[in-house]
């Protein structure tokens, strides 16, 4: 192992080589990602059936729309998104898992609502995608 003090990048046609700050070690470069490859970074990491490709893209957006409106970068993770949402074919579906009694709780609420009062939701054509509680 090359102890810390002793690395260095070569910078340059020279090859002329500079010393790595301590501080700088440990970071990561950003990349931008389209969505073509956020979509394709589930099947990269074996989590292709997690979220079919409209959810994918819906996903895609969301965070856009959430980079944007705090004007900081989201680090793309995959299997941290597998971990935190899921996909169900409708609201209905996806309240009752978390516990929506339709008839009972429907009197105030749409199913919907009733989700969005509790979580991300975030809609596209064919399904919801909510952030799990």
């Amino acid at each position: 192992m090359i102890p810390r003090a002793s690395l260095c990048a070569s910078v340059g046609c020279s090859g002329e080589s500079i010393p790595i700050p301590e501080s700088k070690i440990n970071q990561s470069m950003k990349q931008t990602v389209t969505e073509y490859q956020f979509i394709e970074s589930f099947r990269l990491c074996g989590r292709e059936t997690q979220f079919s490709v409209a959810a994918r893209r819906a996903l895609f957006d969301h965070f856009e729309i959430i980079e944007q409106y705090q004007e900081e970068e989201i680090e793309l993770d995959p299997i941290a998104i597998c971990c935190d949402f899921a996909e169900y074919p409708s609201a209905l579906e996806a309240a009752k898992v978390y516990g929506f009694k339709d008839g009972i709780d429907s009197k105030d609420e749409t199913p919907l609502e009733w989700l969005q009062n509790r979580t991300q939701v975030i809609e596209f054509d064919g399904g919801i995608v909510i952030q799990q509680f």
